[in-house]
């Protein structure tokens, strides 16, 4: 009776099992980190189905304390018994009439008693707060759509087409977008005082062929149906060869050009490559179009030189010559299936009421 009494508590009422969802999580940081394969980890989606059975788990709290609202004895015996105790020097039934004129329900043995309190009612809106959170993000996560394109000024790009993607995240019951507009970028605009991250002056064109323009910055975001698109930065991608004595390529490819911080050179943008023993440093300025290269063996510097794109057809450092052959300049558009975060501050706030409630009533 005694064990069984333990596994019905630590089933509906304990924390513990909670932890056990702490497991998945922390296997597929490490499998990241780490670059390992950990049990539970090789799956498509292992948080999203950690994050159903968590679900599944609370939802059964919620109604166990739902269903238990409305009883006089609402815990019972069965959840434990104080590991101290003491001897009262009174009757029993003198002991049972003073607690029940204190407001004490007893069980109809006679042996355990309870008195309601609002701490029950805090933790049975905790659980229903982070229900509502819980189930709400799954939804989301089923039908993921999450991509980035890199697009410059040219051709429209049909944003339904999985291929005009650089990265693109889907749910397991994610449908191919049909509603998605195309989106022809007119003018490019590089990160300066009045846009930080630049802008991009772009075309939206629907499905019935109307098209509209709109000034996008990194803080403007553009609602097609249930998708938002916004773009978050420019990027840019130069092309550059590497070789020693006019002969032996050192190096033949594209680097991505990230924005990076810089107070004393203005805005730069920063990307690395690794090609053997060697690790390359690659600078640009947009203002003025300047390139600058820097190549290190181990600890050992062995290039650092600058050219001006479409200026300089080459430059030479040593025995090292470097050609920019061209040069790629992107914006980052982002398309994302709306999350539905109303719902989830709202579960959130729920849950948080219910736990303060829980904590401030014993």
């Amino acid at each position: 009776m005694k064990i069984d009494s333990k596994i019905i508590r630590l089933v509906s009422t304990s924390l513990w099992p909670l932890l056990i969802f702490l497991v998945i999580p922390i296997f597929v940081i490490l499998s990241v980190s780490l670059h390992v394969h950990l049990p539970f980890t090789k799956t498509q989606y292992p948080l999203l189905y950690n994050n159903a059975c968590l679900t599944l788990f609370v939802a059964f709290r919620f109604l166990n304390y739902l269903q238990g609202i409305t009883r006089a004895i609402r815990y019972g015996s069965c959840k434990g018994t104080p590991r101290q105790s003491f001897d009262i020097a009174r009757p029993a039934g003198t002991v049972r009439s003073l607690l029940a004129s204190s407001g004490y329900v007893f069980n109809s043995v006679g042996n355990y008693c309870e008195k309601r309190d609002g701490g029950y009612l805090g933790t049975m809106i905790t659980y229903a707060g982070l229900f509502v959170v819980l189930l709400t993000g799954i939804c989301d996560n089923m039908f993921q759509y999450s991509g980035m394109v890199l697009d410059g000024i040219g051709v429209s790009t049909d944003l339904n087409r999985v291929e005009a993607y650089r990265h693109l995240i889907t749910g397991p019951m994610t449908r191919k977008p049909s509603t998605l507009p195309k989106i022809k970028i007119l003018k490019q605009y590089i990160p300066d005082a009045t846009y930080p991250r630049g802008a991009a002056e772009i075309a939206f064109i629907l499905a019935d062929g109307k098209e509209q323009t709109i000034l996008l910055k990194a803080s403007d975001t553009y609602r097609a149906g249930a998708y938002d698109i916004y773009m978050s930065k420019m990027v840019y991608e130069p092309k550059i060869a590497i070789t020693i004595d006019n002969a032996m390529p050192v190096f033949n490819g594209q680097i991505t050009l990230n924005q990076m911080p810089s107070k004393e050179n203005g805005i730069v943008f920063h990307g690395t490559f690794v090609e053997g023993l060697l690790n390359g440093n690659v600078y640009y300025q947009p203002e003025n179009s300047r390139l600058r290269v820097v190549v290190f063996k181990g600890n050992m510097q062995m290039l650092d030189t600058e050219l001006i794109f479409q200026v300089d057809r080459l430059s030479k450092s040593a025995n090292f010559s470097i050609m920019c052959e061209k040069m790629g300049v992107w914006t980052e558009i982002h398309v994302m299936h709306r999350r539905h975060m109303n719902i989830i501050l709202l579960g959130g706030i729920v849950a948080l009421i219910g736990f303060l409630m829980r904590i401030a009533i014993r």
